[in-house]
């Protein structure tokens, strides 16, 4: 789908500068694959005036529409919304089941997630068992071994056969294919999260003997007075960087510059962790894990109809 003039007006009027109010970004996401029908939602207040929007599309069934970003493998993991995003959540009338949202102004159910506020190394490591931590100080004293310098997309598209490789050994050939088909989705977002000017691309080339074994892309971005880390891909050597996936995950959510903004290691999901992502929920010790709101309209509806009855 691609958007209309009245709708770039409507995204431009409600423009507030944070990173998923891009116009060209709320465009990607409605460019989305393996979605129907998507579309933006508008709200509009009391005057007729649009005051908030939310990009959807149909992935599960046609009777429910999803925000795009919180969709299954959607490379979008920012637990953030649109512009006026709540208010459209608020009017909805239709079957809708949406998450991925930090939402501190209305008490929505909350499901804990891969995500957590930075914070020391020696702290973090305080709060996990023996076992963990004696595995995490063994990969970090790997780590140690790595030359760490800065990278761009370009160096991202040379690790891909990488990744193809360590799916290789996990997938059917049909699942492999789909997530090779994620991969090219992943490095298209982060080219039009770049080019949209609101976030940096914060790229680590790990190198072994002057050679890049190993690539990770965190995406930096301000949203409601903090900032965000969007920890997005981990893309490694298997025979020569095992391992390098949780620690540089460790590496990120204990960066000295990056202490006390929200980390966002995965993408939740709808309604909780996707299985292949569970790994990324434990290596966060449960006093950390921050939530995302989960709205359900249709319970939100049927509320509504029973205080009407009253």
């Amino acid at each position: 789908m691609e958007l209309s003039l009245k709708e770039l007006q409507i995204l431009k009027n409600l423009d507030d500068g944070s990173l998923y109010a891009s116009p060209m970004l709320v465009q990607q996401l409605l460019r989305y694959p393996g979605m129907r029908n998507p579309r933006l939602f508008l709200s509009f207040d009391y005057h007729g005036k649009v005051d908030g929007y939310l990009p959807v599309g149909q992935c599960y069934s046609d009777d429910t529409y999803t925000y795009i970003a919180a969709m299954p493998h959607s490379p979008a993991i920012s637990p953030t919304y649109t512009p006026g995003a709540l208010q459209v959540l608020k009017r909805l009338r239709l079957p809708y089941f949406d998450t991925d949202v930090v939402s501190d102004e209305i008490p929505f159910q909350q499901e804990a997630t891969a995500s957590a506020y930075g914070l020391p190394l020696e702290n973090y490591l305080g709060l996990l068992s023996p076992n963990r931590r004696t595995d995490i100080r063994r990969k970090l004293k790997k780590l140690a071994n790595f030359s760490i310098v800065p990278g761009s997309l370009i160096n991202i598209v040379e690790a891909r056969p990488w990744l193809m490789q360590v799916w290789a050994e996990r997938f059917t050939a049909a699942e492999l294919k789909d997530q090779d088909a994620y991969a090219r989705v992943t490095l298209s977002w982060l080219a039009a999260v770049q080019h949209s000017g609101r976030a940096i691309l914060k790229i680590d080339r790990y190198l072994w003997q002057g050679k890049m074994v190993g690539i990770n892309c965190c995406v930096l971005h301000h949203y409601r007075g903090r900032l965000h880390c969007d920890d997005y891909l981990t893309w490694y050597d298997p025979q020569l960087a095992s391992g390098l996936g949780i620690a540089s995950a460790v590496r990120n959510l204990t960066d000295p510059y990056l202490l006390g903004s929200r980390y966002n290691l995965g993408n939740p999901g709808v309604g909780g962790t996707h299985p292949r992502h569970v790994y990324k929920l434990n290596l966060l010790p449960a006093s950390l894990r921050l939530t995302q709101a989960v709205f359900d309209t249709r319970l939100r509806f049927q509320f509504r109809q029973a205080a009407a009855l009253r």
